[in-house]
């Protein structure tokens, strides 16, 4: 997107997406539109397998990029960064709807959000609250966002888009925001600015050894596809 007019953004998107996934799954492509140069009779060297570069299509909360993903058959990943993730249940309804109408099979579904997991609740909530205020601090000043409180840092951890605390909070809110939005995938971004390395380093352990487990074990009770 840089220096493009981001007035242009939904054309520039559609068509760039359009020539990427065109160039992935064609053998030789001829292809003209508004946003660059045209092609004629193009064929990428070295060849790929068809669907050989995994593509997602990111979800912020617009509906188009819902539509844009179904159109192409590509999965979708909501990045949910703040407010209850179960507000994007609509998204979801309308996704597997677009994919059944443009006649794609169905496809992952994949959320992207924030927090910490350490040994206890209180150690990360205050680990990931002293290095994550002044952030969104200055992404309010900067941007317009909301100025962050510990109330509200808390209600994001409670019913939020935080995923911030023990390997059995974190477990158990992935595994309801699993079921409530019929996931295949979470993705945790446990990093965030001066964050230091041990507090990362014991994030990713967590995650893979107690954290995943956990979470495919309260899934059986009533399964999803993570």
């Amino acid at each position: 997107m840089f220096g493009y007019d981001l007035a242009d953004y939904e054309q520039l998107f559609d068509e760039k997406l359009e020539l990427f996934m065109r160039l992935q799954r064609e053998e030789t492509v001829t292809w003209s539109g508004t946003v660059r140069a045209p092609l004629v009779e193009q064929r990428l060297q070295p060849r790929m397998r068809r669907g050989s570069i995994p593509t997602w299509i990111g979800v912020g909360g617009s509906p188009n990029s819902v539509i844009r993903a179904a159109h192409h058959g590509l999965p979708v990943m909501l990045a949910i960064i703040g407010g209850r993730p179960q507000r994007f249940a609509g998204h979801v309804d309308l996704y597997h709807r677009a994919l059944q109408q443009f006649g794609h099979a169905p496809q992952p579904i994949g959320q992207h959000s924030l927090g910490l997991i350490a040994d206890t609740d209180e150690e990360a909530r205050e680990t990931w609250w002293q290095y994550w205020e002044p952030v969104v601090t200055q992404l309010a000043e900067e941007r317009g966002f909301y100025k962050p409180t510990r109330e509200r840092y808390e209600a994001e951890i409670g019913h939020g888009a935080l995923f911030v605390g023990s390997p059995e909070t974190v477990a158990r809110k992935i595994a309801t925001t699993a079921r409530d939005l019929q996931l295949n995938r979470f993705d945790l971004k446990y990093d965030i600015l001066h964050l230091p390395r041990q507090a990362r380093a014991r994030t990713i352990e967590l995650l893979g050894r107690e954290v995943a487990p956990r979470v495919r074990e309260l899934l059986t009770k009533e399964p999803t596809h993570v």
